[in-house]
């Protein structure tokens, strides 16, 4: 219980100094993804890109307002493919933003390795994040590379094969500092010796953090539909196939040999230096992504951008994910239509364990108690998957391979 006068915080609350912006343009929307997208070909409408960025700064404008935000710690552009906009309108987009960025700040662009070229690699090398005296600290570039097989990537439906390694070393040779690579497990088709290939690369270009997450094939996605019927065609629409002869259907990885490929990318991110600091992602010292591990702390943050979502108080809501619709709201003087939720104390205090069992923070018990199980405390530290002290828990680095599972066990529903 907590003491007579003491407040605990809850998730969600307080100024808002993360702001992320989804721009929702793909050139062709890769086979698993389910993500707000849209995809916009090789040569994208010059004047439908200007009225994305000309509704950001409207929306941004609007919401600033609505919601005080005065100093910013953290910006994300993520998608779709931020670099599709290209380096002007990603340096218009970024000036919207500068005044209100502290020195410190960090912002975080991702990348398409087809996008990298010599004048993307030079713009990300010299953008500064804030201006004025003690500005600098380098923008950080997050690459999405999936993997360094060519035919793993097309398996996951990537049309582009632009060669993500090559892309990095051409952001590295032009001065960017503080570089982040996007990978996946569990392809299907993946195997033991794929993965360690995969890693080899990494170690080989030492990107300052590494983001790797287990593949989740998402129902209705073309990924889904093409594990159900494997021998059906991608491209066109096509027919059922006679398999050819001693040929097996395409199929992910078992649930034992995800676990083990998991086990051997925290094995060898740990070996060559880095801090595996939540479930997916690991950091050289001081490269941690702020942005993210703010999520992971449960503060307030702002979205913007055609399906973007925002979390402040007690309230969340997402924007229309159609780029139309919600362009010509913003251009008509309206906020953009969208779906709202309101949060009550249980769905909070779940949604702030559940964030804090990934990166392993401690958190109150008092703020936990409208969903907490004390019964299944016990067992779970007796396990060491869980440790408590000073009224707090936290999910330890052996549960953290677990986190939720963890979670559940610890909800009281």
């Amino acid at each position: 219980m907590t003491a007579p006068g003491v407040r605990v915080r809850a998730a969600f609350e307080g100024p808002v100094h993360h702001v992320y912006v989804h721009v929702p343009f793909c050139r062709a929307k890769c086979d698993y993804c389910d993500f707000a997208s849209t995809a916009v070909g090789d040569a994208p409408d010059g004047a439908l890109l200007k009225r994305f960025v000309e509704g950001v700064a409207a929306e941004w404008e609007r919401e600033r307002a609505t919601h005080d935000v005065r100093r910013l710690h953290t910006l994300y552009l993520g998608g779709g493919t931020p670099s599709l906009l290209g380096p002007e309108r990603l340096e218009r987009m970024l000036e919207l933003f500068r005044p209100f960025l502290t020195p410190g700040a960090e912002i975080t662009v991702e990348a398409n390795p087809e996008d990298v070229d010599e004048a993307f690699a030079a713009w990300a090398a010299a953008a500064p994040v804030a201006g004025g005296a003690g500005a600098g600290r380098g923008l950080r570039v997050s690459l999405g590379a999936q993997s360094f097989s060519p035919e793993l990537r097309e398996g996951l439906g990537r049309r582009a094969q632009a060669d993500p390694a090559e892309a990095f070393r051409r952001l590295r040779d032009a001065g960017a500092s503080n570089l982040s690579l996007d990978l996946m497990f569990g392809i299907p088709g993946q195997t033991a010796v794929d993965l360690e290939e995969d890693i080899a690369v990494v170690r080989a270009l030492r990107p300052d953090h590494v983001s790797w997450y287990e593949l989740g094939v998402a129902s209705g996605t073309p990924l889904a539909a093409r594990l159900e019927a494997p021998f059906v065609a991608r491209e066109p629409a096509g027919t059922a196939a006679s398999p050819p002869e001693g040929s097996t259907p395409l199929e992910p990885p078992g649930e034992d040999a995800r676990a083990d490929m998991y086990r051997r990318i925290v094995q060898a991110l740990s070996r060559a230096g880095y801090d595996w600091y939540e479930v997916s992602n690991f950091a050289v010292p001081g490269r941690k992504a702020r942005h993210n591990l703010a999520y992971w702390r449960a503060p307030p943050y702002l979205g913007l951008g055609p399906g973007a979502v925002s979390t402040i108080g007690g309230r969340r809501w997402t924007n229309v994910p159609d780029p139309a619709t919600w362009a010509a709201a913003l251009a008509a003087g309206a906020r953009p239509p969208r779906d709202v939720e309101d949060l009550d104390e249980a769905t909070r205090a779940r949604e702030r364990l559940l964030l804090a069992a990934r990166c392993g923070a401690r958190v109150s018990l008092a703020e936990l108690a409208a969903i907490l199980d004390v019964g299944a405390v016990g067992p779970l530290a007796a396990a060491g998957l869980v440790s408590l002290h000073s009224g707090t828990i936290r999910v330890t680095r052996k549960g953290r391979y677990v986190a939720g599972a963890v979670c559940v066990r610890l909800f009281r529903d």
